[in-house]
């Protein structure tokens, strides 16, 4: 989804960036519904249980008649809990982060935190004649290039 940007090539418009940006946030917004889902069917689960565990489990432990399995009972809070926990981790945080990283990547940067970035170092060629090509466009650099501008000082 994110783009790939390149000192050397043509900057990306910023119709592209824009579209790019607002299907990840529209995506973001799909996984903030599902979060909210998934914690009202944690939620559910989780009351369903207790109310198992104190109506039906809970009494049966009084009489020692009762197999053996009725006292693990109370021990499944921790599995459902790490069932959860890994479930919820791996389909919705995750991905919300990479979209957050996206969103954030394809922001317009404000001239102090490009004025961090540059901090009196010397422009080379290619990130002037980059930066020259950005602003024909009529746009300002995202945070993308910033990173990119960042890489190339540390490597060059």
């Amino acid at each position: 989804m994110s783009f790939n940007f390149d000192l050397t090539g043509t900057p990306p418009v910023p119709t592209d960036i824009a579209t790019k940006r607002e299907e990840a946030v529209s995506e973001r917004a799909i996984f903030r519904q599902k979060n909210i889902r998934f914690m009202i069917g944690m939620a559910t689960v989780t009351t369903i249980y207790v109310t198992f565990i104190l109506v039906f489990v809970f009494p049966m432990l009084q009489q020692p008649e009762v197999g053996i399995i009725f006292y693990f009972f109370p021990h499944l809070t921790f599995v459902i809990f790490i069932v959860g926990n890994h479930l919820h981790i791996k389909n919705i945080e995750k991905p919300s982060n990479a979209l957050d990283k996206i969103i954030k990547t394809l922001s317009e940067v404000d001239e102090e935190a490009l004025n961090e970035v540059i901090n009196d170092k010397e422009l080379t060629d290619e990130m002037t004649s980059y930066m020259d090509r950005v602003a024909a466009q009529g746009r300002s650099l995202v945070y993308g290039e910033v990173d990119l501008i960042e890489k190339w000082y540390e490597t060059n």
